[in-house]
Protein backbone atom coordinates (compact mmCIF):
# COMPACT_ATOMS: atom_id res chain seq x y z
CA UNK A 1 0.00 0.00 0.00
CA UNK A 2 1.46 3.33 -1.33
CA UNK A 3 1.90 6.45 1.87
CA UNK A 4 1.12 9.38 0.19
CA UNK A 5 3.43 11.89 1.52
CA UNK A 6 3.18 13.07 4.57
CA UNK A 7 2.16 15.27 7.78
CA UNK A 8 5.40 17.21 8.10
CA UNK A 9 7.67 19.54 5.85
CA UNK A 10 10.33 21.37 6.84
CA UNK A 11 11.48 24.52 5.59
CA UNK A 12 15.10 24.99 4.52
CA UNK A 13 16.58 28.47 4.05
CA UNK A 14 19.93 27.83 1.59
CA UNK A 15 23.29 28.36 1.51
CA UNK A 16 25.68 24.93 2.07
CA UNK A 17 24.10 22.13 4.05
CA UNK A 18 21.01 20.68 5.87
CA UNK A 19 21.77 21.93 9.44
CA UNK A 20 18.46 21.24 10.90
CA UNK A 21 19.42 18.06 9.82
CA UNK A 22 22.21 17.47 11.81
CA UNK A 23 21.41 20.35 14.63
CA UNK A 24 18.03 20.81 15.62
CA UNK A 25 18.78 23.35 18.10
CA UNK A 26 20.67 25.55 15.32
CA UNK A 27 17.48 26.25 13.81
CA UNK A 28 16.12 29.99 13.53
CA UNK A 29 12.61 30.85 16.35
CA UNK A 30 12.77 34.78 15.70
CA UNK A 31 13.17 37.14 12.63
CA UNK A 32 16.16 38.48 13.62
CA UNK A 33 17.47 34.67 13.10
CA UNK A 34 15.87 34.78 9.92
CA UNK A 35 17.46 38.11 8.98
CA UNK A 36 21.34 36.85 9.81
CA UNK A 37 20.57 33.90 7.89
CA UNK A 38 18.90 35.47 5.27
CA UNK A 39 21.45 38.61 4.41
CA UNK A 40 24.02 38.21 1.99
CA UNK A 41 27.65 38.91 3.14
CA UNK A 42 30.18 40.39 0.57
CA UNK A 43 33.31 38.67 0.69
CA UNK A 44 36.40 40.42 2.28
CA UNK A 45 39.39 37.32 1.62
CA UNK A 46 42.91 39.28 0.73
CA UNK A 47 41.81 42.48 1.86
CA UNK A 48 43.27 44.48 4.72
CA UNK A 49 40.97 46.88 6.02
CA UNK A 50 41.24 49.95 8.31
CA UNK A 51 44.78 49.75 9.12
CA UNK A 52 45.90 53.29 8.16
CA UNK A 53 49.23 50.95 7.27
CA UNK A 54 50.85 50.53 4.09
CA UNK A 55 52.66 47.08 3.33
CA UNK A 56 55.93 47.48 1.69
CA UNK A 57 56.32 46.70 -1.90
CA UNK A 58 57.79 43.01 -2.97
CA UNK A 59 60.62 42.80 -4.51
CA UNK A 60 60.90 42.93 -8.18
CA UNK A 61 61.96 39.40 -8.30
CA UNK A 62 58.86 38.21 -6.40
CA UNK A 63 56.13 39.08 -8.38
CA UNK A 64 55.53 37.11 -11.65
CA UNK A 65 56.15 39.08 -14.68
CA UNK A 66 57.83 42.11 -12.83
CA UNK A 67 59.57 44.56 -14.29
CA UNK A 68 63.57 44.63 -13.44
CA UNK A 69 64.71 47.98 -12.24
CA UNK A 70 66.85 49.60 -15.02
CA UNK A 71 70.92 49.30 -14.03
CA UNK A 72 72.22 52.99 -13.61
CA UNK A 73 72.77 55.04 -16.57
CA UNK A 74 70.93 52.80 -18.59
CA UNK A 75 67.35 52.88 -20.86
CA UNK A 76 64.32 52.04 -18.35
CA UNK A 77 63.09 48.13 -19.73
CA UNK A 78 59.66 48.79 -21.61
CA UNK A 79 56.36 46.97 -19.80
CA UNK A 80 56.22 43.16 -21.02
CA UNK A 81 52.76 41.04 -21.51
CA UNK A 82 53.76 39.38 -18.69
CA UNK A 83 53.83 42.44 -16.54
CA UNK A 84 50.64 43.17 -17.84
CA UNK A 85 48.90 39.84 -17.15
CA UNK A 86 50.15 40.13 -13.66
CA UNK A 87 48.57 43.55 -13.21
CA UNK A 88 45.16 42.27 -14.96
CA UNK A 89 45.30 39.40 -12.24
CA UNK A 90 45.75 41.13 -9.64
CA UNK A 91 42.96 43.67 -10.78
CA UNK A 92 40.61 40.29 -11.53
CA UNK A 93 41.54 38.91 -7.66
CA UNK A 94 40.28 42.10 -6.60
CA UNK A 95 36.89 42.62 -7.97
CA UNK A 96 36.61 38.74 -7.06
CA UNK A 97 37.69 39.26 -3.64
CA UNK A 98 34.07 41.98 -3.30
CA UNK A 99 31.42 39.03 -5.11
CA UNK A 100 28.87 38.53 -2.29
CA UNK A 101 28.51 34.97 -0.85
CA UNK A 102 25.58 32.91 -2.08
CA UNK A 103 22.77 33.12 0.40
CA UNK A 104 23.20 31.54 3.66
CA UNK A 105 21.52 28.00 4.46
CA UNK A 106 19.69 26.91 7.90
CA UNK A 107 16.78 24.81 8.55
CA UNK A 108 14.15 24.51 10.37
CA UNK A 109 10.08 22.59 10.13
CA UNK A 110 6.76 23.99 9.26
CA UNK A 111 3.60 21.46 9.31
CA UNK A 112 1.15 20.42 7.67
CA UNK A 113 -2.36 19.07 8.24
CA UNK A 114 -1.30 15.13 7.07
CA UNK A 115 -1.49 14.69 3.17
CA UNK A 116 -2.48 18.23 2.85
CA UNK A 117 -1.28 21.65 2.16
CA UNK A 118 -3.00 23.36 5.33
CA UNK A 119 -0.86 25.14 7.74
CA UNK A 120 -0.89 24.27 11.31
CA UNK A 121 -0.97 26.73 14.05
CA UNK A 122 2.74 25.85 14.57
CA UNK A 123 3.39 26.72 11.04
CA UNK A 124 2.02 30.10 11.37
CA UNK A 125 4.03 30.35 14.59
CA UNK A 126 7.27 30.23 12.31
CA UNK A 127 6.25 31.57 9.14
CA UNK A 128 4.94 34.87 11.17
CA UNK A 129 8.66 35.40 12.39
CA UNK A 130 9.88 34.46 8.72
CA UNK A 131 7.37 37.01 7.31
CA UNK A 132 8.39 40.08 9.94
CA UNK A 133 12.30 39.16 8.88
CA UNK A 134 11.41 39.79 5.01
CA UNK A 135 9.10 42.90 5.17
CA UNK A 136 12.48 43.99 7.18
CA UNK A 137 14.65 46.85 5.72
CA UNK A 138 16.93 44.49 5.67
CA UNK A 139 15.79 41.83 3.20
CA UNK A 140 13.17 43.66 1.69
CA UNK A 141 15.19 44.37 -1.61
CA UNK A 142 15.61 40.62 -1.91
CA UNK A 143 13.87 37.88 -4.01
CA UNK A 144 13.50 34.40 -3.07
CA UNK A 145 12.66 30.97 -4.02
CA UNK A 146 9.94 28.56 -2.40
CA UNK A 147 10.77 24.91 -3.70
CA UNK A 148 8.96 22.31 -2.33
CA UNK A 149 10.16 18.41 -1.60
CA UNK A 150 8.74 15.53 -0.12
CA UNK A 151 10.25 12.56 1.08
CA UNK A 152 10.43 9.48 -1.19
CA UNK A 153 7.12 7.21 0.42
CA UNK A 154 4.43 6.65 -1.96
CA UNK A 155 2.87 8.49 -5.89
CA UNK A 156 6.32 10.15 -7.20
CA UNK A 157 3.33 11.93 -9.17
CA UNK A 158 1.49 12.77 -6.10
CA UNK A 159 4.32 13.73 -4.33
CA UNK A 160 5.47 16.51 -6.99
CA UNK A 161 1.60 17.72 -6.98
CA UNK A 162 1.53 17.82 -3.20
CA UNK A 163 5.25 19.51 -3.03
CA UNK A 164 4.03 22.37 -5.43
CA UNK A 165 0.86 22.97 -3.11
CA UNK A 166 3.11 23.39 -0.32
CA UNK A 167 5.31 25.70 -1.41
CA UNK A 168 2.27 27.51 -2.87
CA UNK A 169 0.47 27.68 1.12
CA UNK A 170 3.91 29.32 2.33
CA UNK A 171 3.89 31.66 0.01
CA UNK A 172 0.91 32.40 -0.30
CA UNK A 173 0.50 32.82 3.66
CA UNK A 174 3.30 35.57 3.23
CA UNK A 175 1.69 37.01 0.80
CA UNK A 176 -1.84 37.66 2.30
CA UNK A 177 -0.26 38.39 5.73
CA UNK A 178 2.48 40.60 5.47
CA UNK A 179 2.06 41.83 1.71
CA UNK A 180 5.42 40.56 0.83
CA UNK A 181 4.54 41.17 -3.39
CA UNK A 182 4.51 37.81 -5.37
CA UNK A 183 7.16 39.53 -6.80
CA UNK A 184 9.29 38.75 -4.58
CA UNK A 185 8.48 35.08 -3.97
CA UNK A 186 8.94 32.45 -6.32
CA UNK A 187 7.06 28.66 -5.32
CA UNK A 188 8.02 25.96 -7.17
CA UNK A 189 8.01 21.97 -6.05
CA UNK A 190 10.08 18.92 -6.87
CA UNK A 191 8.38 16.38 -5.21
CA UNK A 192 11.05 13.03 -4.03
CA UNK A 193 13.56 14.16 -7.09
CA UNK A 194 15.63 15.36 -4.49
CA UNK A 195 15.90 14.15 -1.53
CA UNK A 196 17.91 15.09 1.19
CA UNK A 197 18.81 12.00 2.75
CA UNK A 198 19.04 9.34 0.12
CA UNK A 199 20.13 6.56 2.05
CA UNK A 200 16.17 7.19 4.36
CA UNK A 201 13.39 7.89 2.01
CA UNK A 202 10.89 8.02 4.71
CA UNK A 203 12.98 10.40 6.51
CA UNK A 204 10.84 13.73 7.95
CA UNK A 205 13.93 15.53 6.46
CA UNK A 206 13.38 14.92 3.11
CA UNK A 207 9.47 16.67 3.94
CA UNK A 208 11.20 20.38 3.41
CA UNK A 209 10.46 23.62 1.35
CA UNK A 210 13.87 24.58 0.53
CA UNK A 211 13.82 28.93 0.36
CA UNK A 212 16.79 30.54 -1.53
CA UNK A 213 17.95 34.03 -2.08
CA UNK A 214 17.69 35.07 -5.40
CA UNK A 215 19.33 38.43 -4.90
CA UNK A 216 17.68 41.83 -6.18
Amino acid sequence: MLRPALAGLGLLLVMGGAAWATDPASAPTTSEDFIKALTPVPKTRGLALGTGDTAPAPAASAVPGAVPAAAPGSAPVPATPASKAATSKVATFKAAATQPKEAPRISFQVEFAFNSAELTLTATGILNELGRALTSPDLAAYRFQLTGHTDGVGNPDYNLALSKRRAASVRDYLTRTFGVSSGRLVAIGRGSQQLLDPANPASDVNRRVEIVNLGS
